[in-house]
């Protein structure tokens, strides 16, 4: 119907053409009836168009929701979300400690940029996170903290007051009320936000984004409430006790990250020798730099030596530290994290990795498999659910060993053999593969060499063998022949990004 209407050849047409006209009243008819004709096909033609527009848009439109709904449901968010219409208000505390707090077992996993999801806080709480993220930026008059990733984003209702410390006092003086009866001379650790694991701290990281040495002492100001409360872990050495500890752990441990960490003299404060006696924020050390003087890149004199109890972690971005791993760790990038992690814990950090893949899920579930196989102590994560369970299924390495092998079949892997001329012969058997427990992806492809190949069959020469081997950037499809006396194979590396 629309090729009769709308399609290029109806100008010869006989049917759709008028008769020859045999008068003028038969030739203004015939010009009428071409007229409506043509109005015709242009309505036939613009109803056609709006209903394959709509076609298009509607089924889009079902695309994505079902898309959307998948990843919400897949996330596991659609059973956390518990605090619709609280937020952070009064309300959600309450229900935090009344409700869920006995339910909730807590789990090393650290909400990224926790203040971005609905429910701010209580969303990680929910989930078992033990640990959450609050980007700061000072307001315009200096006396505020404004929680937002980027400037332009920043609003007075959203502050580190109203997100986190007046949430955190109110459970906290909850779960150990009355909060008075805590003597202030008693080492005694008061509860945490975890009914079921009161003795678990939650980790408050505060990103510093703007000039540490103006933003810093209104931080500092902001937590004196947790701080009279004696909610905050401390450093404190006290020479009346016999023990050596200076390490007093509290439900709340605030840790500096962002720019504060570039400058350490500004976290320290004019009063050195209060601060060596008595701290109660820490820093985030790079933990590339563990083995470094200072923690400096480079040996300089103005780098500051390790303090006690200055740091409580060491983070880096996974990629800036051990670049791409898309198609697998190496055994290379498996020692520098080896070697990072152990470092922490040598100085009694926790180890956390930042910049991790989120999609697709495969991978990020592979990613978050051998990270914390090796034993890195907090799970840098936007999908906190899926993180604290720890039900990572991925069949990842295999997809790739899979798709490795199909593109090795398609690219044809080609093999010249020179004996005065140049001969292509394409092979691509796959008859054995494995992966390794370090994550590594062996496939061998063997194939009898074929006859025309060769001018002269030499002996010992039975076999072709062709590795496709995960590696740091690619997965490489390389061909190794056994040796050929005088002959000479050239070798072709095919990198399948």
């Amino acid at each position: 119907m629309a090729g009769y209407f709308c399609g290029s050849t109806r100008k010869n047409s006989a049917e759709y053409e008028a008769l020859p006209s045999i008068s003028p009243v038969d030739s203004w008819e015939a010009e009428s009836l071409l007229l409506e004709q043509k109005l015709r096909a242009f309505g036939i033609c613009r109803a056609l168009g709006r209903l394959w527009r709509t076609t298009v848009f509607v089924a889009a439109l079902f695309v994505t929701t079902f898309l959307v709904l998948y990843a919400y449901q897949s996330s596991g968010l659609a059973f956390v979300d518990l605090f619709d219409g609280n937020g952070n208000s009064t309300e959600s505390a309450t229900k935090w400690v009344d409700e869920l707090s006995t339910l909730v077992s807590p789990a090393m996993c650290h909400s990224h940029n926790d203040y971005l999801r609905p429910h701010p806080l209580f969303t990680a709480l929910t989930a078992g996170c033990a640990s959450v993220e609050a980007d700061v930026w000072l307001s315009k008059d200096g006396k505020d903290l404004l929680v937002a990733h980027h400037w332009w984003s920043l609003s007075s209702s959203r502050t580190l007051r109203s997100l986190y410390i007046d949430p955190l006092v109110q459970i906290l003086d909850s779960m150990n009320s009355p909060y008075s009866e805590i003597d202030p001379d008693s080492t005694r650790q008061a509860f945490g936000v975890f009914a079921r694991s009161p003795e678990t701290p939650l980790i408050l990281y505060i990103d510093v984004k703007d000039d540490p040495a103006t933003t810093w002492p209104v931080v500092l100001e902001q937590l004196k409430p947790l701080r009279d409360r004696r909610y905050l872990s401390r450093h404190e050495k006290m020479p009346s006790w016999t023990t050596n500890q200076s390490f007093w752990p509290g439900p709340i441990t605030v840790v500096g990250t962002g720019n504060i960490g570039k400058r350490r003299d500004v976290n320290i404060g004019n009063d050195p020798e209060r601060w060596h006696q008595h701290h109660d924020v820490f820093l985030d050390a790079p933990l590339d730099l563990l083995n470094k003087p200072g923690l400096c890149r480079k040996n300089d004199s103005s780098c500051m030596e390790i303090q006690e109890n200055e740091f409580y972690t060491a983070s880096v971005s996974l990629w800036s530290t051990l670049g791409s791993v898309f198609g697998g760790f190496s055994q290379s990038q498996l020692k520098i994290m080896r070697a990072q992690i152990q470092a922490a814990k040598d100085l009694n950090l926790l180890s956390r990795y930042w910049e991790l893949p989120s999609w697709p899920v495969s991978y990020r579930n592979y990613v978050w498999r051998v990270i914390t196989r090796e034993g890195v102590d907090l799970l840098n994560a936007d999908d906190v659910v899926s993180a604290a369970r720890r039900y990572w299924v991925s069949d990842y390495m295999r997809d790739v060993a899979l798709h490795g092998s199909h593109l090795a079949r398609v690219l044809g892997l080609v093999l010249l053999y020179r004996t005065g001329e140049t001969i292509l012969g394409p092979f691509a058997n796959v008859v054995e593969g494995g992966i390794a427990e370090d994550g590594q992806v062996d496939i061998q492809l063997l194939h009898e060499p074929r006859p025309d190949l060769h001018e002269k069959k030499r002996s010992g020469q039975t076999e072709l063998i062709v590795c496709v081997r995960v590696s740091q950037e690619s997965m490489q499809a390389l061909m190794v022949a056994s040796d050929v006396g005088a002959q000479e194979w050239l070798l072709l590396l095919f990198a399948i990004s």
